[in-house]
């Protein structure tokens, strides 16, 4: 009997075992001094996807000694209270962020007490600044027209075709869905401190970008200072401009429970 695509399977299984052996020590490697420090002020931004956290990131970033990373725990990684604590202690600044989305903590990481692991996070020194989207119907399309488009256009880069025809099924779920996360999130946050920021009052306009900033750094009690962003907005304010097939998802939504968020979705 040929052993030899066993003995294969044996070999590839080990070198993943040892490349997986290898990624833990290189990830939490931190951790393993006694020495290790964390940054002294530290803050997470959490909230859904397509409500402005690459912006307010962006926004975080070119403040003199803050580093913000983006979506540590977009992948499965094991014990990621400790992963987030690894992240920061590699940071050279003063003050470090990381953006947290919501169904992260729900569906991707192995975390069965979701609002314990969010008051533990705050006890232990990390701000949460929670960022909301109010507008659902904007929110689902900005959904939509991303995974159609892309995410988000810099300056001086030329924008393509910004028309994106829907599935009025599709947008209906979209906000559905986005209704009872919505949810889970404010019963997460029932109990724990936060500073409850909104996409359509704090950064919709660029205007309001510098009060924000202000807000984020009374909370993290440091300085403020001007700052700065190079990304810009990749939809159109009207929906008429954006959706290709905008009379049939008007008549549908104005049909729905949501006809409310028409009122505000231009310009959002």
């Amino acid at each position: 009997m040929n052993q030899a695509p066993a003995n294969l399977v044996l070999g590839k299984r080990v070198i993943e075992k040892f490349k997986f052996g290898f990624r833990l020590v290189r990830e939490y490697s931190p951790l393993l001094f006694p020495s290790y420090s964390l940054p002294p002020k530290r803050f997470v931004i959490f909230g859904k996807g397509r409500s402005g956290s690459t912006l307010l990131v962006g926004l975080m970033n070119s403040l003199d000694q803050v580093h913000c990373d983006n979506e540590i725990l977009h992948n499965l990684v094991p014990f990621p209270r400790l992963y987030i604590d690894a992240c920061a202690s590699r940071s050279q600044s003063l003050v470090y962020g990381f953006k947290l989305l919501s169904y992260q903590i729900k569906s991707v990481q192995p975390i069965k007490k979701p609002q314990e692991f969010l008051y533990n996070l705050n006890q232990s020194g990390y701000k949460i600044i929670y960022l909301k989207r109010h507008n659902l119907l904007r929110h689902a399309l900005s959904n939509i027209y991303a995974r159609q488009k892309q995410f988000q256009y810099r300056v001086g880069q030329i924008k393509k075709d910004t028309t994106i025809q829907v599935s009025i099924e599709d947008v209906l779920q979209w906000i559905a869905n986005s209704e009872r996360l919505s949810e889970y999130e404010s019963n997460l946050l029932q109990d724990i401190p936060h500073l409850s920021l909104s996409y359509e009052d704090n950064l919709l306009n660029n205007s309001s970008h510098q009060a924000t900033i202000d807000k984020i750094c009374a909370l993290l009690n440091i300085p403020s200072m001007p700052a700065k962003t190079n990304l810009v907005k990749s939809t159109p304010s009207q929906l008429s401009d954006l959706v290709a097939n905008y009379e049939e998802l008007e008549q549908a939504i104005k049909a729905s429970k949501y006809s409310h968020f028409l009122q505000s979705a231009d310009f959002g």
